[in-house]
């Protein structure tokens, strides 16, 4: 004897049963980080949220990358910091465009910053990027290009 079942409501079935148990997954956390743009991810500390606009195309040479060091990442009274050194090799005054994507130790995007550079032949300039956001103490500085 053959038994038929009916597939539109063994997958509404499933279908409930999936959101009833999504339901279940809410934070239990700060209200702060449940009120936070949906740009929340999961597993991030608490009140930290992955960036909303990250730049997808970043100027990058690696004849200039090279002339570009990060010596410093730190927290700031309102978000993080990235600083370091431009060096000139050349004859001309060079132009560079730094840009650094504050990160998770696991890689997740929470902040990006840009700054522009001007340093004058065979001589260095220091640069800073600050960037606005809350960061959890293992914060790390990308530089994530140079052009």
């Amino acid at each position: 004897m053959r038994t038929r079942t009916n597939r539109p409501a063994v997958v509404l079935a499933l279908l409930a049963a999936s959101i009833a148990a999504l339901a279940g997954c809410t934070h239990s956390g700060d209200t702060a980080a449940r009120s936070a743009p949906s740009a929340v991810a999961f597993g991030l500390p608490v009140g930290v949220v992955n960036a909303t606009e990250v730049p997808a195309v970043v100027p990058n040479d690696a004849a200039a990358r090279k002339n570009v060091t990060v010596s410093s990442c730190k927290a700031t009274k309102d978000g993080w910091e990235a600083a370091g050194t431009a060096t000139n090799p050349g004859t001309k005054q060079a132009d560079y465009t730094v840009t650094v994507f504050f990160t998770t130790n696991g890689g997740t995007v929470i902040g990006t910053g840009q700054s522009k550079v001007s340093v004058k032949p065979g001589a260095q300039q220091p640069w800073t990027i600050g960037s606005t956001f809350h960061a959890p103490p293992d914060t790390r500085c990308v530089l994530r290009g140079v052009g």
